[in-house]
């Protein structure tokens, strides 16, 4: 971590500039990926990349956050810029973040087995490099795991749908990725939030900053409470955001039901590391 009274551009990183993809060229591809007449799969192009895309509502939502919204987007890294990416899906948020940090290092873990592959090809015909890529779920233990693939963005180790197949892909811990100082920890994983903070530990302390898609699903325990108690318990302030026009539960009229689903964004940060 960085200590009080360094000099914040030795050991900060910060964004690189001119990574606006216009907004009208998203408009555009967006409402494309929205025609009624858009094949299920294909390949597009956005900013600079030919993309492969699966999904392509799905696709363009996440376009849409991630390029125009930029929920992903933080303000610097601690040096060395180190990412972990846990449910990559087709790579587009390795790609943001690899636009605003050019020289990081990101791991990026995505367990299904299909769209790891579409998550390689992204990669690779586009030169992307220095991401270590693993077709595996990031869990409370090491070993293998049912995971429901449904073919979209929704796929878990914790949720049971008909929307989907069962099958089985390997886990791995976050605690065996985290030995040294982690710049960045983003989490989408559909449910398995708490279980991979909780295995973390006490080296939830040498991540400087977090970004985790809390999925709340009322068929499964709540967690949100159990994940800010850690981070307040090594030193994180938080904030919550609903940053999503699907995300229909938080927004009035207000309604809880057994079958509610919902989800927040968590950033947290362990101020003081920085100036």
């Amino acid at each position: 971590m960085i200590k009080m009274g360094a000099l914040v551009s030795d050991l900060y990183l910060r964004p690189a500039i001119g990574t606006t993809i216009e907004p009208e060229a998203i408009t555009e591809l967006c409402s494309r990926l929205r025609a009624p007449d858009c094949p299920p799969e294909g390949v597009v192009r956005l900013g600079g990349w030919d993309l492969e895309y699966r999904d392509p509502r799905a696709f363009a939502t996440t376009v849409e956050l991630l390029f125009r919204d930029g929920v992903y987007d933080v303000d610097g890294l601690v040096r060395p810029a180190v990412i972990v990416d846990a449910g990559s899906w087709l790579g587009l948020s390795v790609l943001r973040f690899r636009s605003l940090f050019p020289d990081a290092r990101i791991l990026a873990f995505e367990p299904d087995p299909e769209l790891f592959g579409v998550l390689t090809r992204n990669l690779e015909r586009n030169g992307i490099r220095n991401v270590e890529v693993h077709n595996a779920a990031l869990a409370d233990r090491e070993g293998e795991l049912e995971f429901l693939a449904t073919g979209n963005d929704a796929g878990s180790l914790r949720v049971r749908s008909p929307q989907g197949r069962l099958t089985t892909v390997p886990t791995r811990t976050l605690s065996g990725y985290v030995s040294s100082p982690l710049s960045l920890l983003k989490l989408n994983v559909e449910g398995s939030e708490w279980d991979i903070i909780d295995e973390l530990g006490d080296r939830l302390s040498l991540v400087d900053q977090i970004l985790i898609e809390y999925h709340g699903f009322g068929d499964l325990p709540q967690t949100l409470h159990r994940i800010l108690g850690r981070l307040d318990e090594h030193g994180f302030t938080y904030i919550i955001s609903h940053f999503n026009e699907r995300n229909r539960a938080c927004v009035p009229p207000l309604r809880l039901a057994a079958d509610f689903r919902y989800f927040l964004l968590i950033y947290a940060r362990q101020l003081g590391t920085t100036e």
